[in-house]
């Protein structure tokens, strides 16, 4: 069902946008996605607890220690509780001056009223979640995600549908609240149901131990943020809500691609917290598999979007204004690479709580980041919004973690995951480098060419870039080679326990 989710959610999500910009405007999508921005930043706290929530449960419920369990639980939801307090105490603040920010296209209490709409739904979850973390780590979050991703297909079907029906934008907001709440409360009864326990009064009633690992985590959530959630900010401040609109069209291209490669990778985190709780366990074997497989997919990916972008965007939102240039799809691409490349050391940095210990250097990549947006964006426009994660990324990320979990989890040299990144990186500039010849030279693709057309010529690069990668991996790498030899093996075991 994930599976399935990850790809018809997208789908659905493309077909909206474009609907979206045509009914209600490229202001008013633009003012959408500026504020969903801004809510995230008021909802910072909800992956962070999620992080500091799990890495703290793994152990306990590995061991079948439900007491512990408890009191951990416990303590983090009167947690949770006062931070939906402030959460909504913030909303309503920042709702009335969030239209000094850029000319909206509705009224100021029009603006207000949409910003609340869409920000309270997220403060009353905090009311909602804590079990819902306890059925994560647990490694059952398949219980949950079924249901979840089936109300995210529904919300998205009833947005397309009432786009459709010319309705007030009034409504799309009213489903988007509908969708956060029900989630919430639909995974809160399930895991209550599957931990029946968890409303038990625990023997310690004041332990702590989530409030100390909540804040270092939520530092890292607010470096995350800094890092790929102010760019609509930024653009409104800067350029108006209409630009806005057309860098957030290119982000939701390249961000519902990136997240479906992300997802793949990210999908062992819980697995890899048990991994490395054992002593036994080859865990750098595992982490070369596990990184080798993130290269391939991000270099399959990213190639693909950075070829293909220039012509696709224009054709998918039937308006010129929305044509991507070259460099902004290279460093659309080259995030991509970054972002899905990255995975496999941060989940073994979260994996050992070693997230603790990077809190200096995520103040620093977020400092960098909006620091160079505001300054980029004045020079460059669009281009010098993504120029800035690019740098930020690449310099400041790049050169920290990978030394911290090679230093403190692997007791290796961090210049052999360097080389392993550039090689990998070489390999995706030239893959990247001769399909963008095919692309425009041999297959000679044109905005002219229709949609169908363009589509498939879409699938016919990716299965190309696909093959090649491939083969180039298969013969350069043995860890991959390992991979695929494992996957093999855990399919016939599966085929042979259903025979």
């Amino acid at each position: 069902m994930s599976t399935i989710a990850a790809l018809i959610l997208p789908l659905v999500g493309f077909v909206k946008v474009s609907l979206f910009v045509r009914l209600y405007g490229s202001a008013v999508n633009g003012l959408q996605l500026t504020i969903a921005q801004v809510i995230t930043f008021l909802n910072i706290c909800e992956l962070a607890y999620s992080l500091a929530f799990r890495q703290l449960l793994y152990k306990p419920l590995a061991e079948g220690d439900n007491e512990t369990v408890k009191s951990i639980y416990h303590g983090a939801c009167r947690i949770f509780r006062m931070t939906g307090v402030i959460c909504i105490i913030a909303s309503v603040i920042v709702a009335l001056i969030f239209p000094a920010l850029s000319e909206s296209p509705f009224s100021y209490w029009e603006t207000v009223g949409t910003f609340l709409l869409l920000a309270l739904p997220y403060g009353i979850s905090y009311f909602l979640m804590g079990p819902n973390f306890v059925i994560m780590a647990d490694q059952k979050e398949y219980k949950i995600n079924i249901w979840i991703q089936s109300i995210s297909i529904c919300r998205m079907a009833l947005m397309v549908i009432a786009i459709l029906l010319e309705m007030p934008f009034i409504v799309i907001l009213f489903i988007e609240g509908a969708n956060i709440l029900l989630a919430n409360s639909l995974s809160r009864h399930i895991a209550l149901k599957a931990y029946p326990w968890l409303k038990e009064a625990p023997a310690d009633p004041n332990d702590t131990s989530f409030r100390k690992k909540a804040g270092y985590a939520m530092v890292q959530r607010l470096s995350e943020l800094a890092t790929t959630q102010t760019d609509n900010i930024v653009v409104s401040g800067f350029m108006g809500y209409v630009m806005s609109s057309v860098y957030g069209t290119y982000s939701y291209l390249t961000d519902n691609i990136g997240k479906i490669t992300q997802t793949m990778v990210q999908s062992p985190m819980n697995s890899f917290g048990n991994l490395f709780n054992d002593q036994n366990a080859d865990s750098y074997g595992v982490f070369t598999e596990f990184f080798n497989f993130a290269t391939y997919v991000s270099t399959v990916v990213a190639c693909t979007i950075a070829i293909v972008m220039p012509q696709f965007v224009p054709v998918w939102m039937g308006n010129p204004l929305y044509s991507a240039s070259i460099p902004i799809c290279f460093f659309f691409g080259l995030n991509i690479f970054y972002m899905t490349m990255r995975q496999p050391v941060i989940i073994a940095r979260d994996a050992n709580g070693l997230y603790v210990n990077a809190k200096n250097n995520a103040w620093l990549l977020a400092g960098v980041k909006i620091t160079l947006s505001i300054i980029l964006v004045q020079k460059l426009g669009l281009l010098g919004v993504v120029l800035a994660t690019t740098i930020a990324y690449w310099v400041v990320d790049f050169l920290y973690n990978p030394r911290l979990v090679y230093n403190k989890v692997f007791s290796r040299p961090a210049n052999s995951y360097y080389f392993m990144v550039l090689s990998r990186l070489g390999i995706a500039l030239a893959v990247g480098l001769a399909g963008f010849w095919f692309w425009n030279d041999v297959m000679r693709v044109t905005t002219e060419a229709g949609r169908l057309s363009l589509i498939l010529n879409i699938i016919l690069i990716g299965i190309l870039i696909t093959l090649v990668t491939t083969a180039i991996y298969w013969a350069a790498y043995r860890s991959f080679r390992h991979l695929y030899t494992r996957l093999m093996g855990i399919l016939k075991q599966k085929r042979s326990s259903r025979q």
